[in-house]
């Protein structure tokens, strides 16, 4: 029970930090891929770790999005 507790409390703690969490590099709004742990950046082309529930927002940490990765994510958005 109380593992459920925890998780419930990322998830919270994240959707609060998505609000204001944006990109350092294009300031746009970030998309928490919960699956990968991860804030993308489609505009910035960028995924951001989230290490024991902690962003790391930062371009020492960040990696690069894949072509296919920046496609899926616009198509699930719809921006495409």
């Amino acid at each position: 029970m109380k593992q459920n507790k925890k998780n419930k409390e990322k998830t919270k703690i994240a959707s609060c930090l998505l609000n204001i969490l944006v990109c350092p590099v294009t300031k746009s709004l970030l998309i928490y891929d919960k699956k990968a742990a991860e804030f993308i950046s489609i505009q910035g082309k960028k995924a951001y770790p989230i290490e024991q529930s902690v962003p790391l927002i930062s371009n020492t940490h960040c990696r690069e999005l894949s072509d296919s990765e920046i496609n899926k994510w616009q198509v699930s958005l719809n921006r495409k």
